[in-house]
């Protein structure tokens, strides 16, 4: 079997192996090439890591244009291995946003961190908008991912911290909890960003009043509407949402 045959083998071990051979070569045929990229798509993640890496090793000059027509291919999994290749050379260019935005929804936790990873490497001025608006408008999954990456890009430009806020009253605990990290995070006025936790602590999920009380805690602020809901959730019959609670109010030197 040629090598491009190889790389398109069934057998996984004998993929794996035909990649470490064209890794290791300083130049690659345009079949060899070709059938690389295919193994972008690969169903199995260790494939794709390792013809992303092979591939930006070995395509030489030309690497950056063939993964970025990759990123139109029909299939998402061959979308999103070319948008990780481009990572490896470098800052991922602002054509790749769609595919990393598109990844956040996946059902591969593994995958959807990767993509936010990259998009926390562009440029903020690049991806805060795209953010903001899947915020808004993705599904759950890519809600909570977009929330994430704001809290970790770090820059409170102006409706940032809206659209962040608007996401506490979204159906999906995981969305709330990503939205609630983000506020502590990016919130610009101490004491505004402590009541606005503070809705929080009464939250229909006992995980979300869990991390509430907790956070507050952290904050450090303390308001009327931050005590008032550490001393009902201190008080009320969940015992473990009781005891973060009461580590809050001693961090806050509260008081009855």
């Amino acid at each position: 079997m040629t090598l491009a045959e190889r790389l398109r083998a069934a057998d996984i071990d004998v993929v794996l192996a035909a990649i470490a051979e064209l890794a290791a070569r300083s130049a690659a045929t345009p079949a060899e090439l070709e059938a690389l990229a295919s193994c972008l798509g690969h169903a199995r993640k260790e494939v794709q890591r390792r013809a992303a890496e092979a591939f930006v090793a070995g395509a030489g000059a030309g690497a950056a244009d063939r993964l970025s027509a990759l990123l139109r291919a029909p299939a998402a999994r061959a979308r999103w291995g070319a948008a990780w290749a481009l990572g490896l050379l470098g800052v991922p260019p602002a054509a790749s946003l769609p595919v990393l935005l598109e990844t956040f929804g996946g059902e591969d936790g593994d995958l959807r961190w990767a993509a936010a990873t990259l998009v926390c490497r562009m440029a903020p001025a690049d991806v805060l908008d795209a953010l903001c608006g899947l915020a808004q408008d993705g599904s759950g999954l890519q809600r909570k991912m977009a929330l994430y990456c704001l809290r970790d890009i770090g820059v409170a430009a102006p409706g940032v911290e809206d659209t962040i806020v608007a996401q506490f009253s979204h159906a999906d605990a995981g969305v709330r909890l990503a939205a609630m990290s983000a506020l502590a995070r990016l919130g610009a006025v101490p004491e505004v960003t402590a009541d606005r936790l503070s809705r929080l602590v009464g939250d229909a999920a006992a995980g979300v009043r869990r991390a509430a009380a907790a956070t507050l805690g952290r904050l450090g602020i303390t308001t009327p509407a931050v005590d008032a809901a550490l001393r009902a959730a201190r008080d009320g019959s969940d015992a473990t949402l009781a005891r973060v609670a009461r580590d809050a109010r001693a961090r806050l030197n509260l008081r009855d």
